[in-house]
């Protein structure tokens, strides 16, 4: 019983580093600088989990949002915060700054 426990003991750390097999991180990334997104249109893989860095160059706090990917970020001036997608399926995906409505929106495409 107990040859049984240290072999599980032992690979645990291989399990939880694999935790998150799926997530590409690519240096997907998303700025806010000028009172604009750039890019303003991201393409990402379909069918594949996603993290995105979001980073807020300016002075201002943001909130990075989006309806179709049910998500809401705050994002202090100089801060940035990850938004992890889960796989997406083919679309398009609107995202806007929630507290600034003069700032255009921006599209991640999934292909």
């Amino acid at each position: 019983m107990n040859g049984k426990y240290l072999i599980i003991i032992s690979l645990l750390p291989i399990v939880v580093g694999m935790a998150d097999p799926e997530i590409k991180d690519k240096g997907l990334e998303i700025r806010f600088e000028n009172h604009q997104f750039s890019p303003q249109t991201l393409t990402v893989p379909a069918g594949t989990a996603l993290q995105i860095t979001v980073l807020n160059l300016s002075r201002e706090r943001i909130e990075f949002e989006s309806f179709r990917l049910n998500r809401e970020k705050v994002v202090e001036p100089g801060g940035s915060v990850i938004v992890k997608l889960p796989a997406l399926r083919a679309g398009s995906y609107d995202f806007f700054d929630d507290f600034h409505a003069d700032v255009p929106e921006g599209t991640i495409i999934a292909k």
